[in-house]
Order: C-alpha cells, then sequence, then structure tokens
C-alpha cells in the first residue's frame, strides 16, 4: 500500500541540538534487536530488560532513574556515533492513525531558535527508511479506526474530523481568554451536541477566582507522578533540569543533576501562581501552537481515545472540542507556573518556556493511533 505522509509541522523549522539541554538523555531508550549485539558486546553492564508497556532491552540509567548512563560530563553522549534508534529519532515523532504523521517534540529547544539541520529534510528521511514498518502499522491501525468510526455511527455521535478542525480554527485567538476555554468546557459537558464553537459575543458570567481555581485543579493533575522520577521536567535556558512534582496541594519544585541527583529547591504554594494570559508577541505564539494541535493526528486521536473510554456516551464533537480547551487552559496554567519560577510573563519569551514544559507530556497522552 502507499504512505500517506503528512510532515507540514516540519514545514519552514531548521534546528540544532542544544548542547546545554539534554532532554531526550532523560527518556529510556529503547534498544531494537539489530542493535543489540552491539551492546552485548561492547557494553553488556549498560543494558536492563523492561517490561512496561512491552517487554524489551534499553539503556540503562544513572542510579536506574536519573539520566542515560552514557551521558558525560558536558551533557556529551559517549556513544554518539552508536546511539540507539531511539535516541537518533528525537525530536521526531512518526504517528501512525489514518496515515502518516511526523510530528515535533516542542519541548526541545533545538527547535525553537533556528539551526542547521532542515526539518522537512531530517523527516523525510525518516519516514524513508522505516517506510515498510510504517506500512505494516498503519494497516492494523487503520482497521482499529474502522471499528472506531463504525461504534461511532452506530451510537449516532460521529462528526468529520476535518469539519471539527475547520471550526476550531476560527476560533483560534478566542482560546486566548480562560472565560472562553471555560464557556466551552461547559458546553462540552452538555449532553447536546455541538454544533460549532460558540460566538465570543454570547459568553455568560463566569467567576474568575472559580475559573482560576478550575485551572489550577488541572494544571496541578498534569503534574502528578507516582514519584519524582516520574515526574515532568522543564529544562530552562540554562539547561537545568526542574523536576515539577504536584504532592498534597503543593508544587515540589527539585532539580536534578547529570547523575541522577535531586535536590530540592522550593515548595510552590499553587494558589500563589496567577492565571496568566499571552500578552503581545506572546499571543501569537500561543495561538500558533493550538493551531499546530489542532493539525496534530495525534491530539485527534486522543480525544477518540477519550469517546471509547467514555464508551461512546458523548459526542466526538463535545469531546474534540473539549480536549483542546482543557489543553488550551492547561497549558495556559503550566506556562504561568515557569513564568511564576522565573519571574516572567507570558510575552513571546514567556510562552516558548511555557510549550517548552508542556509539549512532552501532551504527546505522551494515550491515542488510539501508534507512535512509531
Amino acid at each position: 500500500m502507499d504512505l500517506d505522509v503528512d510532515m507540514s509541522e516540519l514545514e519552514g523549522r531548521a534546528f540544532t541540538c542544544d548542547d546545554k539541554c539534554g532532554l531526550c538523555c532523560l527518556c529510556q531508550a529503547e534498544v531494537l534487536p539489530h542493535e543489540l549485539p552491539f551492546f552485548k558486546k561492547n557494553h553488556p553492564d549498560r543494558i536492563v530488560i523492561k517490561n512496561e508497556p512491552h517487554r524489551h532491552v534499553a539503556l540503562a540509567l544513572k542510579n536506574g532513574e536519573g539520566p542515560c548512563s552514557f551521558l558525560s560530563s558536558g551533557r556529551r553522549c559517549q556513544i554518539y556515533a552508536k546511539r540507539p534508534h531511539y535516541c537518533r529519532q528525537f525530536p521526531f515523532h512518526m504517528y501512525v492513525g489514518t496515515r502518516v504523521q511526523v510530528e515535533l517534540d516542542l519541548s526541545c529547544r533545538g527547535v525553537w531558535y533556528g539551526g542547521t539541520e532542515d526539518a522537512l529534510v531530517v523527516g523525510g528521511q525518516m519516514v524513508s527508511e522505516h517506510a515498510e514498518v510504517l506500512r505494516r502499522t498503519l494497516q492494523q491501525s487503520l482497521a482499529v479506526h474502522r471499528e472506531f468510526e463504525d461504534n461511532c455511527a452506530e451510537a449516532g455521535i460521529a462528526r468529520a474530523p476535518e469539519a471539527l478542525r475547520r471550526s476550531l480554527d476560527q476560533h483560534l485567538p478566542d482560546l486566548v481568554d480562560p472565560l472562553y476555554l471555560a464557556h466551552v468546557l461547559d458546553l462540552s459537558a452538555e449532553e447536546e451536541e455541538m454544533e460549532a464553537l460558540p460566538a465570543t459575543s454570547s459568553l455568560p458570567a463566569y467567576d474568575r477566582r472559580e475559573l482560576e481555581a478550575s485551572a489550577r485543579e488541572t494544571g496541578l493533575e498534569s503534574l502528578s507522578a507516582e514519584d519524582v522520577f516520574s515526574a515532568p521536567v522543564y529544562c530552562d535556558p540554562s539547561g537545568t533540569w526542574n523536576v515539577l512534582l504536584a504532592r498534597d496541594d503543593r508544587v515540589e519544585w527539585t532539580v536534578m543533576d547529570d547523575d541522577g541527583k535531586i535536590s530540592p529547591v522550593r515548595s510552590i504554594d499553587p494558589r500563589k501562581v496567577e492565571l496568566l494570559q499571552p500578552e503581545g508577541p506572546g499571543r501569537e505564539v500561543f495561538v500558533d501552537y493550538l493551531r499546530t494541535l489542532n493539525r496534530r493526528d495525534s491530539m485527534l486521536g486522543y480525544a477518540y481515545y477519550l469517546v471509547d473510554d467514555y464508551g461512546y456516551e458523548d459526542p466526538v464533537a463535545n469531546t474534540y472540542y473539549g480536549a483542546m480547551a482543557a489543553a488550551a487552559l492547561d497549558l495556559l496554567w503550566r506556562s504561568s507556573l515557569i513564568a511564576h519560577m522565573r519571574g516572567g510573563k507570558l510575552d513571546r519569551e514567556g510562552m516558548i518556556e511555557g510549550i517548552i514544559a508542556y509539549d512532552m507530556d501532551r504527546l505522551d497522552a494515550p491515542t488510539i493511533g501508534a507512535f512509531i
């Protein structure tokens, strides 16, 4: 079968790895079967067996939970020329839904400020190198999506994805306003299907304190984890790995060093984090990111996952609009938290830092498609 590939997210982007960042070295890389002989022969003590999300071999981490054991001083990889495919692919994600779409992890600092590598060229090479695997996965994914569409049709909740995207695209600038987001979330929770997003002139009155409390609750939930080593990490401009863990109605802010040692910074009272709105060029950065989310098949796949998880009781339109509004509100709160930590605001730089702190978690959300 011919591959239907979309790489529009890569258009016009150039990147270069930021030597200070090393965020990808915090992701435990899987070792593929054809890569395993090299590590068994040369570094047998640097690989481990993992059973989640499936049984596989992975590179060992420092202290079992820190960064990759091959990370040396100066954030240099000791095996750069022989690093696994999973390391080489970062910051690209090949998502398979009803087509193949190459998405870019915007938590990678190197994709924000230009560089020497053309993202479109590199993404195209990756698709070409893995065309056969992508074809097989696409066949499986198409079968899953057909079953999903049949279930939606039977439940009377189906809606064409492009119609959803067009409707939302017309209202992206409105999503800057938390009051508008609250209204969309309220409508999405009703039984009646949303034919389109509401006009800004129809906004009811909202209690700002209740809205901020709702945003705070959503933000804290997104920062929840079993332990500090599973919590979200924000790599700041200096290259510091900031670990943010919601615990007992507080945000515990710690930093991780290159050896995996955790040191506390301070405990943040989330009630003191003001929910900010993007300002000046920051508004454009925020809207552009939402436009990216609206085009990502993985975001649509996340809404489909929710529809399936809720037992096909909620209209697809309500679920998608609600998921996008929730993501926008979550991003606003996460960005406001980063601005609170850094003493900044949501101007262009502040919004970029918020997206850097958020996008990796967004890409980790469940979906009925598959990342390759």
